[in-house]
């Protein structure tokens, strides 16, 4: 009984070396020139600067849920498609129409979001109605510019990191000078 799993674990046995020879082979023949803007930390397009409890929009992070929302339920038509070629006349009729509550509910969610500018991500400019303008048409004004509030926080000091690493020392005990190569 337990003989029918050794191709399984014979596969998960060989995926683990691969892996594991692909990682020690790249940390051993990859390039190793750190620089201070490799060692500086970095997320999500977002330079650190200031504090960490400061305001931020969340625009980039609410799309990125609607994306994984909407994806995994269309990834759900994939396996109704498999199965509705399958079935007998009613369990099809029965498939469809439940295929069709679920695309319904799809596009309310979708309409809803949208709706709500939710999927706007340009927010440069808005619509109001122009001033004097010809038989009601309208006009887009500039919107004000997003503020993190810490624009005024002066320029961005990243520590230089030595080419020997970061715990590497001068003869004399102090850290190394590292002269930028831009």
């Amino acid at each position: 009984m337990l003989g029918s799993y050794a191709p399984i674990l014979v596969m998960l046995v060989l995926s683990a070396i691969i892996a594991m020879g692909m990682t020690f082979a790249s940390f051993l023949l990859g390039p190793k020139r750190p620089t201070r803007f490799k060692q500086a930390p970095y997320e999500c397009g977002m330079t650190p600067v200031g504090s960490a409890r400061e305001r931020f929009p969340v625009k980039f992070y609410l799309i990125a849920m609607l994306f994984i929302i909407f994806d995994i339920e269309t990834i759900f038509l994939y396996p109704w498609a498999v199965t509705f070629r399958s079935g007998d006349r009613a369990m099809k009729v029965f498939s469809l129409v439940e295929m069709a509550v679920f695309v319904t509910i799809l596009f309310v969610g979708y309409f809803y979001i949208l709706g709500r500018r939710a999927l706007e991500w340009d927010e440069g400019q808005d619509e109001h109605p122009a001033e004097g303008g010809i038989d009601g048409q309208r006009a887009y004004q500039p919107r004000p510019a997003i503020r993190f509030d810490n624009e005024n926080s002066g320029p961005v000091r990243l520590p230089a990191v030595p080419p020997g690493g970061a715990g590497a020392m001068s003869s004399a005990g102090a850290p190394r000078k590292v002269e930028s190569t831009r």
